[in-house]
C-alpha cells in the first residue's frame, strides 16, 4: 500500500511540474473572479498587467466589463470603462454589460458610457437604453430617477431624494456614484434640508475625493450655510484645507483664540453623527475615540 501511495504521489508531482496550468489560475479567470468579490485592487493589476486585450471574451460572450456589472461593483465599472472596455459588446444571448448589471447606479454608468460621443456609431445601429431625469426630460444618465424610484420607507420627500442621497455618498465615501448624481440632475450648490451645500458636508466628513468631485462639477468654495461659515471652516486636515483655501476670518480668529483645541460643538456633532452609523461597541468606541481626538487636536478624523 505504501509503495503504491508513494508511486501515486511522484506522478501526481510529475503532472503538476509538466502542466503549470493546473498550479497556476489563468489571469483572465482570476480577474473575473476578483472583480465578483470586489477585489478591485488585485483584479486591476492583472488587467494593467496586460496578459489579455481588455475586451476579451468568454466562449459565452462574457467580458470583464460584465462581470463588473452583475457583481453591482461601480468602482470597477469605472476602472474598466476608463481603460477602454466596450459597454456595447454583447453575450452569445445578445446580453450587454447595461442588461445583466445590478444597482441602479451601475446602470447609470453603464447608460452614460454607451451615450458617449465615441458610441455614435454604436447607437446608430443598437439602441442605448432611455434614460429620464425627474422632469421627464431625455436628459441624465438615469442616476436620479432611480433614487426617485426607490421604495426606501425614510421618509424623505421624492424632491429632496437626489440630494440627499448625495450627501449619503459623500458620508459613505462614494465619490463616484456622487458624479453620476451631480451630472444627472443634482447642483453642485444645491442646500440640503439643513442649509448645507455638499462641499460643506465633505469638508466636515474629510472627504477630499468627494470635495474634488464637487469642486469639479462647480461647487463654490464661498457658499455659506446657515451659520454663515464657509466649506474651508469646517476642513480639519491638510488636504483639505489645502483644496477649499483659507477659512473666513471669523472662523480663523476661533480657531486662533482656540489653539489647537477642537471646537466642543462642532466635535459633538462629529460624534453624534458618527455614533448614528455605528452598528456595534467597536465602532462606537472608534467614534469616542474620535471625539476625544477632536477636542484635543481640532481634527476629528
Amino acid at each position: 500500500m505504501k509503495a503504491l501511495f508513494k508511486t501515486f504521489a511522484i506522478g501526481l508531482s510529475v503532472a503538476l511540474s509538466a502542466s503549470p496550468a493546473l498550479a497556476e489560475a489563468d489571469p483572465f479567470t482570476t480577474a473575473r473572479y476578483d472583480i465578483t468579490i470586489k477585489h478591485n485592487a488585485e483584479a486591476l493589476a492583472i488587467v494593467d498587467a496586460k496578459p489579455f486585450d481588455i475586451n476579451m471574451q468568454t466562449e459565452e460572450g462574457y467580458t470583464l466589463l460584465h462581470s463588473a456589472a452583475d457583481a453591482g461593483n461601480l468602482e470597477m465599472v469605472n476602472a474598466l470603462l476608463a481603460r477602454g472596455a466596450d459597454p456595447t459588446l454583447k453575450t452569445a444571448a445578445g446580453l450587454k454589460p447595461y442588461d445583466v448589471a445590478t444597482g441602479p447606479m451601475v446602470k447609470a454608468a453603464l447608460a452614460k458610457a454607451m451615450s458617449a460621443p465615441n458610441m455614435a456609431s454604436v447607437r446608430s445601429v443598437d439602441t442605448v437604453p432611455e434614460t429620464r431625469g425627474p422632469a421627464g426630460s431625455s436628459a441624465g444618465n438615469g442616476a436620479c430617477a432611480a433614487v426617485i424610484a426607490e421604495r426606501a420607507n425614510n421618509g424623505r420627500s421624492a424632491a429632496m431624494r437626489p440630494i440627499l442621497r448625495a450627501r449619503d455618498d459623500i458620508w459613505y465615501n462614494h465619490p463616484d456614484e456622487l458624479a453620476l448624481l451631480l451630472d444627472d440632475c443634482v447642483g453642485a450648490n444645491a442646500k440640503d434640508d439643513v442649509g448645507s451645500t455638499l462641499l460643506h458636508t465633505a469638508a466636515s466628513r474629510d472627504r477630499v475625493s468627494a470635495a474634488k468631485v464637487l469642486i469639479a462639477h462647480g461647487a463654490s468654495r464661498s457658499a455659506r450655510d446657515r451659520d454663515g461659515k464657509v466649506p474651508a471652516d469646517y476642513a480639519t486636515s491638510a488636504e483639505m484645507k489645502a483644496l477649499l483655501g483659507p477659512p473666513s476670518p471669523a472662523a480663523a480668529a476661533t480657531r486662533t483664540a482656540s489653539g489647537a483645541a477642537g471646537d466642543k460643538k462642532e466635535c459633538a456633532q462629529k460624534y453624534q453623527a458618527d455614533v448614528a452609523l455605528c452598528s456595534d461597541g467597536t465602532c462606537r468606541m472608534r467614534a469616542m475615540s474620535h471625539w476625544q481626538k477632536c477636542l484635543k487636536t481640532g481634527s476629528y478624523f
